[in-house]
């Protein structure tokens, strides 16, 4: 893709003076690193998903499968320097990979805005999940839209990638604004928790049964926050650095320094990925038996005190 050059058969020895499209031949040894770093995040979050019957949490799995092909097709390409099948794979892998990861986090904060209030927040939960996953969809489809431009353009001897190239960078430009006014918005829902006393540092009104020890219930929330925010920060780094890396061109230094790739992509997504199985949302949210059983609490000291009144009034 990065340029109209003749490639020798693909699993030709790495030739310095005609350089493949990565512009250096790919770690094996960060490739089976990697491979098994989200084959291993990517089951456990399966396996949680499948316990918690969370469904929504699949999209965390469907991002970590993403990244495992990604870097399986690096790590093929680190045998077989010069196939474009390998390329292509770990480029549309690992650009769209993140997406997933993103709309996982537009739920949580949705279930923040449910439990805290909508007083907290400027748009609805629906809103959030609705207005950014199109934005997403939006600025995916440019990328695809320019990397098969750029393709097709690099396969012929004469080809432009300029054009292809320039929309790639259009829409992961646009992505990662999208992903700054969301950490925004976030920070500003979990800031007015604070600021109105209520929510994180005020738990008395969530229904959950261990509502007679608030701390825990905040102590939880809390990670919950600090969790989604790492990860966002994650994905908003990685969002940089992969625009600055188009920007310089496919033969600009970021896009053919390898150590750069794989610690301001492949170790973000790995953070980003990971930080909810540590802080996983099914063991840190109110859970709807949970909320029924409070509701229920609540009809009883309603009757209660209705009883109480229509017994003040015979009397």
């Amino acid at each position: 893709m990065p340029d109209s050059t003749i490639s020798p058969p693909a699993c030709s020895a790495f030739d310095p003076t005609n350089p493949p499209n990565y512009g250096y031949s790919p770690s094996l040894a960060a490739g089976i690193v990697f491979v098994v770093f989200f084959g291993t995040i990517t089951t456990t979050h399966l396996a949680l998903t499948i316990i918690s019957r969370r469904w929504w949490q699949i999209l965390f799995v469907l991002g970590g499968i993403g990244e495992l092909l990604g870097w399986i097709g690096r790590t093929w390409a680190s045998q077989c320097v010069y196939s474009d099948l390998a390329f292509e794979i770990q480029i549309s892998c690992l650009i769209f990979s993140p997406a997933f990861f993103a709309a996982g986090i537009y739920i949580i904060l949705g279930y923040f805005i449910r439990i805290f209030g909508p007083g907290t927040s400027p748009l609805t939960a629906k809103q959030y999940l609705w207005i950014f996953c199109s934005i997403d969809s939006a600025t995916l489809t440019l990328q695809a839209i320019g990397g098969g431009l750029a393709s097709a353009a690099g396969s012929k001897p004469d080809g432009n990638i300029k054009p292809g190239t320039n929309t790639m960078i259009v829409g992961i430009v646009f992505q990662l604004a999208a992903n700054i006014v969301f950490a925004c918005l976030f920070a500003r829902v979990v800031y007015k928790t604070y600021r109105q006393g209520k929510g994180i540092l005020n738990v008395d009104n969530l229904p959950l049964p261990s509502r007679p020890q608030p701390a825990t219930t905040t102590r939880r929330l809390r990670i919950l926050a600090a969790a989604t925010t790492l990860s966002t920060l994650a994905l908003i780094a990685r969002g940089v650095y992969r625009s600055v890396e188009l920007i310089q061109g496919w033969r600009g230094y970021l896009i053919t320094t390898e150590r750069y790739f794989i610690g301001l992509d492949g170790a973000l997504m790995v953070v980003a990925l990971l930080v909810f199985v540590i802080a996983n949302p099914h063991y840190l949210l109110p859970h709807k038996a949970d909320c029924a059983e409070s509701s229920l609490e609540a009809g009883d000291a309603k009757e209660k005190s209705f009883e109480g009144r229509n017994g003040s009034e015979t009397e």
